[in-house]
């Protein structure tokens, strides 16, 4: 990891010895979101804090890319599964990566899943997935929350800050520039 991905990492840290049970990292695209999860979900697994992570993302493309990082990243540790591909027996990974819209179809979130089911539920491009109805697949579960934006207050979107808090950390491309 980058110095400042290790910071995000330390953030993270921080902020859950304070407390906290959610999560906001603000960071720009390009800059490592994906690879911090990876390290995000080792740390909670390895450290007992979670059993079981479910990662959320709005788009198809990003379902694979995740599920690709992290099986790369995590392979000698962890299962990864993607839930459509392994609906009957997605309890036998620590890790599982959907669209956010796979369980709002039919509230399959409420059908298939308990609110304790998953430990840590991170959020791909969570200005997304806390609007409409996609929060209340989000809300459903139990457990720490860590979403993950480059941008957290759009016009368009609702603003994250009011769900997640303050960020525990920000990157933006000018401070990429300087390092």
């Amino acid at each position: 990891l980058r110095p400042y991905q290790l910071d995000a990492i330390k953030s993270i840290q921080q902020s859950a010895s304070e407390g906290n049970n959610r999560f906001l990292f603000e960071m720009a695209t390009g800059t490592g979101k994906t690879m911090i999860s990876a390290a995000v979900i080792k740390l909670f697994l390895r450290t007992g804090n979670a059993k079981r992570v479910l990662f959320l993302v709005d788009r198809l493309e990003l379902e694979d890319q995740a599920y690709k990082a992290f099986k790369e990243y995590l392979k000698n540790d962890y299962q990864c599964v993607i839930f459509k591909e392994n609906r009957d027996d997605w309890m036998k990974a620590e890790i599982v990566v959907t669209t956010i819209q796979s369980l709002m179809v039919n509230d399959k979130y409420k059908q298939m899943f308990s609110p304790t089911d998953f430990d840590l539920v991170i959020s791909d491009e969570s200005h997304r997935s806390i609007s409409g109805n996609s929060r209340a697949v989000f809300e459903y579960f139990l457990g720490y929350k860590l979403g993950l934006t480059a941008t957290p207050k759009r016009t368009t979107n609702t603003d994250t800050y009011k769900y997640f808090g303050d960020p525990v950390f920000i990157y933006s491309l000018k401070e990429g520039i300087k390092d």
